[in-house]
């Protein structure tokens, strides 16, 4: 169980790379380099490793600055900044099982948690989300996955908060199609 914006531990990192994608996200570029200052994220270089305790300091302000829509709006631009793996993915389902690769290819040095693909049936598909990562942040990313690999097919996305606790941040994110 995950709380949000907490790091497992201090020695969890992130990639650059997923770093970066809150330039893309906050579309005031001098806005996002303040908040990713106040976090201790200055000069961020994409092939570089930093605190992912860091990296959640800036969401949270992000979220008390800006909102939870500006998250979501970071985590659309996941997919298109993060190392995802391009050659594995084709489809909505394959899309959907490859968050969980890229999210273990950016994170490093301890537990970072999960998005665990599953197929519940024909064309009804969830990602189970246990990770510090607001969860309006995760929806974003899976909406923008199924966007960009759903073809002509039409699917809805729907997030499911946790009921086991008040401090779990995990989630179910079902994705069926229309």
């Amino acid at each position: 169980m995950f709380k949000a914006f907490q790091a497992s531990s201090p020695a969890v990192e992130v990639d650059g790379r997923t770093v970066v994608a809150v330039s893309s996200g906050i579309l005031v570029g001098a806005v996002a380099r303040e908040l990713l200052a106040s976090a201790g994220l200055e000069h961020v270089e994409p092939d570089a490793w930093y605190s992912q305790q860091s990296w959640l300091n800036a969401y949270r302000a992000i979220h008390d600055n800006l909102g939870p829509d500006t998250l979501y709006s970071i985590g659309r631009r996941i997919p298109y900044s993060a190392e995802f793996p391009d050659d594995q993915m084709f489809d909505v389902p394959s899309a959907l099982a490859a968050i969980d690769v890229a999210y273990h290819t950016a994170h490093r040095g301890g537990e970072i948690g999960v998005y665990r693909y599953v197929e519940v049936g024909m064309d009804h598909f969830q990602i189970q989300c246990d990770n510090p990562y607001p969860n309006v942040f995760d929806l974003g990313i899976i909406e923008s996955l199924v966007e960009r690999y759903r073809g002509r097919l039409q699917f809805e996305v729907n997030l499911n908060r946790g009921t086991n606790h008040s401090d779990d941040n995990a989630c179910t994110i079902e994705i069926t199609r229309a």
